[in-house]
């Protein structure tokens, strides 16, 4: 299948939802489904919601859906749908919006992850600036468990985000190993966002000298810095607790 390179997934605007919790939250989120591929005696409710949505079905063998399956995970059931497209205009945000800002990710399974969090949370909007991976690549959808279609997610030039948030009045919190302040020092019931990099490489110059704060997570031992996506868990949380 084609739809598994990013190319052809831009190219074509569409990409694939593999498993039956995934598919149902795209649905639940109103996007466009273009076909779904499906086994016999599976997900029939799922099913079923579908038909209701007219969704276009095709049934397969079960040879087949191995095939059409997304690497190893196989449910019986696989969407194609229209990739969603935000930008920043589109975003309706409190006063007291917290955004997570994130700067040249590559791997899927640390932004799916990270999606989640945000979830869990109540963050309003996850900005990604210079991505290294397919926002909607289908190992991102399948390790966000779908939170994707229901997370607002924009793609834009850092200085344009920098712009948007500066003219909402939204402070920019850089997480970054050598900050001068622990993410526990700051108030976080404001109006903030919080701005990640990649494992590798961390945050750019840009991030670093434009943000309103640095922050960093303590760190007793030989390691310098957490996983990405713990990083975003451990300060998306203290902002939760700070918050509630």
């Amino acid at each position: 299948m084609g739809l598994r390179e990013a190319g052809q997934r831009r190219m074509l605007g569409l990409t694939i939802i593999d498993g039956a919790r995934e598919i149902e939250r795209a649905l639940q989120a109103g996007i466009a489904f273009d076909q779904t591929f499906y086994v016999s005696g599976h997900n029939e409710d799922l099913l079923k919601n579908l038909r209701l949505k007219k969704v276009g079905l095709v049934e397969v063998s079960g040879k087949v859906m191995e095939k059409l399956a997304y690497g190893e995970r196989n449910e019986g059931i696989l969407a194609v749908v229209k990739t969603p497209h935000q930008s920043l205009k589109d975003l309706k945000l409190s006063a007291h919006a917290l955004i997570v800002v994130l700067e040249s990710l590559e791997k899927p399974g640390n932004l799916g992850a990270i999606l989640r969090t945000c979830d869990g949370v109540g963050v309003e909007a996850v900005l990604v600036c210079d991505p290294k991976t397919d926002a909607f690549n289908p190992n991102v959808i399948r390790s966000s468990t779908g939170i994707i279609f229901s997370m607002p997610l924009v793609c834009a030039d850092p200085s344009e985000i920098s712009s948007f948030l500066k003219s909402r009045k939204i402070k920019t919190c850089a997480a970054a190993p050598l900050a001068d302040k622990f993410y526990t020092q700051i108030d976080l019931k404001e109006a903030w966002a919080l701005v990640l990099g990649s494992e590798d490489c961390g945050l750019s110059e840009f991030w670093l000298k434009n943000a309103d704060a640095r922050i960093k997570i303590p760190m007793k031992g030989k390691a310098d810095s957490l996983n990405v996506s713990t990083s975003a868990a451990v300060i998306l949380y203290e902002a939760l607790r700070q918050r509630s």
